[in-house]
C-alpha cells in the first residue's frame, strides 16, 4: 500500500486518471480513490473484479461517512495533512469482452471441444481432432477467423498431400474477407470426390454450437416507492440464466434448484438521486460473510422533490442490473 501511494503521488495529481489493467486486489485503485485521483481498472479474473467491488464500496461508504461528520479545518492544520476530497462516490462495473474465452489457448481448445462434441487427436501438431470425418482447427479465441489463419490451414493441407478429409475451422468471430476465402475456396473443390472442403463454425453465430456463447442478461423485479420522507426499496426477484446455466452444467441430468433469488446476489447498492450519469452510492448491502445473505428489502431519506432512485444488482459473477425509477 506505501509503495503504490508514493508512486501515485510521484506520478499524479488530485484529480487526475490513474490505469491500472491488472486489478488484483484493488489496491491502486484503493489508493487512487483515497487520494482523490480517478480511476480505471481492468482484469480477466472475476474473482479480482469482485474483491476490488466491495474493496471499493466499503472506501466510498467510509468517505462519505467522513463527508457527513466533517468539521472545517481546525487551527494550524496544514492542507497536506487534510485528505483531498474524493473525486467519484461511485463506479460501475462493465463486461466490455467475453473475457470468460480470454484464457490460455489450451483451455479455450478443452472447452470448445467439449461443447461442440470434437474427439480429441493430441498427437496431430495442427489440427485439434476430429468431428465426424472433418478435421478440426480451432482459432485462437483472442481473434475473430482471418483470412491468414486459412492460409496457414492451407499451407498444412498443401504439406500433407494424401490427406483428402474435409476441415471444420472453429472461431470467435469471422472477418467478412475469412468468409469470402473460404467461398472461394470451396468453389473449386465441388463434386462427390471434392477433398479438404472447408466449414466455418462460428461460436458466436453458429445455431447448432454456439449457444453455450449467448449471454442472457440478468433481470430483477424491484418495487421502488416514496413513504413521506423516506424511499422505500423491495427487492422482490432477480433472475441471473448465467448462474443457473452454470450450475446446470455442474450438475448434469439434475437441474439446478434456487430457492431464495439473493442466493445468487453478490451486493446491492442505491442511489437516491442518480444523474443517469454518476452512480453515488448512499447504501451498500454487502454480505460480511458469504453465507450471509443480502437484505433485498431498505429504506432510506428521500430527496426533496422529484428525483430518480436507482438501484444496482451484482450477481456472484459481477453482473450488474440497474433499476431506475422516478418517485
Amino acid at each position: 500500500m506505501a509503495g503504490r501511494l508514493r508512486i501515485i503521488r510521484a506520478s499524479s495529481n488530485p484529480g487526475d486518471l490513474v490505469l491500472d489493467c491488472f486489478i488484483g486486489s484493488g489496491t491502486t485503485a484503493a489508493v487512487a480513490q483515497t487520494h482523490g485521483r480517478r480511476w480505471i481498472c481492468a482484469d480477466i479474473n472475476k474473482g479480482a473484479i469482485q474483491t476490488t467491488s466491495k474493496r471499493l464500496q466499503g472506501i466510498i461508504g467510509e468517505q462519505m461517512e467522513a463527508r457527513r461528520k466533517a468539521q472545517p479545518g481546525l487551527p494550524g492544520m496544514k492542507p497536506e495533512d487534510t485528505p483531498p476530497e474524493p473525486t467519484q462516490l461511485g463506479f460501475t462495473v462493465w463486461r466490455v469482452n467475453d473475457y470468460d474465452l480470454a484464457i490460455q489457448h489450451n483451455e479455450a481448445v478443452n472447452l470448445a471441444c467439449e461443447k461442440i462434441g470434437v474427439e480429441r487427436k493430441k498427437t496431430d501438431p495442427f489440427f485439434e481432432g476430429t468431428l465426424g470425418k472433418s478435421l478440426v482447427k480451432i482459432v485462437p479465441f483472442g481473434h475473430p477467423l482471418t483470412p491468414l489463419d486459412l492460409e496457414e490451414i492451407k499451407r498444412e493441407l498443401d504439406a500433407r498431400p494424401e490427406e483428402d478429409r474435409p476441415v471444420a475451422v472453429v472461431s470467435l468471430g469471422t472477418e467478412i474477407a475469412a468468409l469470402a476465402w473460404v467461398d472461394e475456396w470451396n468453389r473449386l473443390r465441388k463434386g462427390k470426390d471434392a477433398v479438404n472442403r472447408i466449414e466455418v463454425i462460428d461460436l458466436r453465430t453458429d445455431p447448432k454450437h454456439g449457444g453455450f456463447l449467448r449471454h442472457e442478461p440478468a433481470k430483477a423485479k424491484v418495487k421502488i416507492e416514496r413513504r413521506k420522507d423516506k424511499v422505500a426499496i423491495q427487492i422482490e426477484d432477480f433472475v441471473s440464466p448465467t448462474i443457473i446455466e452454470r450450475l446446470r452444467e455442474q450438475a448434469g441430468i439434475l437441474q439446478p434448484k434456487i430457492d431464495d433469488w439473493r442466493s445468487m446476489v453478490d451486493c446491492v447498492m442505491v442511489d437516491p438521486a442518480y444523474d443517469g450519469k454518476v452512480f453515488n452510492v448512499a447504501l451498500s448491502d454487502v454480505p460480511e460473510r458469504k453465507t450471509y445473505l443480502v437484505a433485498g428489502t431498505y429504506e432510506i431519506p428521500a430527496p426533496k422533490g422529484e428525483t430518480s432512485v436507482a438501484v444496482k444488482i451484482i450477481d456472484m459473477l459481477g453482473e450488474e442490473v440497474l433499476v431506475t425509477a422516478k418517485i
